[in-house]
C-alpha cells in the first residue's frame, strides 16, 4: 500500500486536531484533503484550501441556533404532549437555515414525499442536519424506521437525544455517507437539499452516490430559491442529470414541487 505524501499526512494531522473541526467526521476531513492534494503538495497551500473547502462543507454557518442551548431546551421539553412536541420540533427546526426554509410547507411535505414512493419500512435521511426533529410531521404518513446519518458530530448526538425520548427505536449514525465504507440499505433514501452541496464537494460526488445507494428508491430534493432568495438557477441542470441516470438505469422517475422545495423520486425497482 503506497503510503500518502509528507503534505497530506501533515494537513490531516493539523485539521483533525483543530478545534473549529472536531464535530467534523475525520473521513470527511480526509476526502478533502485528498481531493485537494490533486492540485498542490505545498502543506500552507494545501490546508488553505481544505480549510476552504471544509467551511463550504461543513457549513457550520447554517446553523443559527447554539448546539448547547439547542441540548438544554431538549432536557427541559415536554416530549409527552404531541402538540407541545410539534411546537417545540418547529422551534429547533428554525435554528438551521435549511430546515428554516422548510418550515412554511411543513404540514405539506412528508404527504407530498411519501405520495412518490411505496410505503417504506425503512428511511435513510442522508446529511440530516436537524431534520430528526421533523419526525412529528413524518410520523403522520409513515412508521417506517428512521435511521439518519451525519458528519457532524453535533448533530448526531441531538438527533440521537431525541429521538431516544420521543422515538425510541430511530437512530441517527455519525458516518460520511461520500466515504467508500459508508453502506446504506433502506427502502427509501432521502437525500434532502443536499444532493447540490454533495457536487459542490466533489463534482459527480452525488450522482454516484444515487447511483450505488442499495434502496429501492431514492428521493431528492432542491430547494426553488437559493439564499439569497432569488430562483435557485442551479437545479435544473441537477434534476437532468437524475433524469439522464434514471432513463439510462431503466429506473422510474416522478417529481413534486411545493413552494419552497423541489422534489425528484427515482425507483429502482
Amino acid at each position: 500500500m503506497t503510503s500518502a505524501p509528507p503534505a497530506v499526512e501533515k494537513v490531516l494531522a493539523r485539521l483533525t486536531a483543530a478545534p473549529k473541526y472536531r464535530d467534523v467526521h475525520p473521513e470527511t476531513i480526509a476526502d478533502l484533503v485528498r481531493w485537494e492534494a490533486r492540485a498542490t503538495t505545498d502543506p500552507a497551500e494545501l490546508e488553505r484550501l481544505v480549510r476552504a473547502r471544509l467551511h463550504k462543507v461543513a457549513a457550520l454557518h447554517l446553523l443559527t441556533a447554539r448546539p448547547a442551548a439547542l441540548r438544554k431546551t431538549l432536557d427541559r421539553a415536554d416530549l409527552a404532549d404531541p402538540q407541545a412536541r410539534r411546537e417545540w420540533c418547529r422551534q429547533v427546526l428554525a435554528g438551521h437555515f435549511s430546515s428554516a426554509e422548510r418550515l412554511p410547507d411543513l404540514d405539506a411535505f412528508y404527504p407530498a414525499l411519501f405520495g412518490l414512493v411505496p410505503p417504506p419500512r425503512t428511511v435513510a435521511d442522508l446529511a440530516c442536519a436537524l431534520n430528526p426533529f421533523s419526525l412529528p410531521w413524518l410520523r403522520e404518513v409513515s412508521d417506517a424506521r428512521y435511521v439518519g446519518y451525519d458528519f457532524n458530530s453535533t448533530f448526531v448526538a441531538l438527533g440521537n437525544a431525541f429521538l431516544s425520548r420521543a422515538y425510541p427505536g430511530n437512530e441517527v449514525r455519525h458516518s460520511d455517507v461520500l466515504g467508500g465504507d459508508s453502506e446504506v440499505t433502506a427502502d427509501v433514501a432521502l437525500l434532502l437539499k443536499t444532493y447540490h452541496c454533495m457536487e459542490g464537494r466533489r463534482p459527480g460526488a452525488g450522482l454516484a452516490l444515487v447511483d450505488r445507494l442499495a434502496c429501492r428508491h431514492v428521493v431528492v430534493s432542491f430547494p426553488t430559491r437559493a439564499m439569497n432568495g432569488r430562483a435557485a438557477v442551479f437545479v435544473p441542470r441537477h434534476v437532468a442529470e437524475l433524469a439522464e441516470l434514471a432513463r439510462d438505469r431503466g429506473w422510474s422517475w416522478s417529481r413534486a414541487t411545493l413552494d419552497t422545495e423541489d422534489l425528484v423520486a427515482i425507483g429502482k425497482g
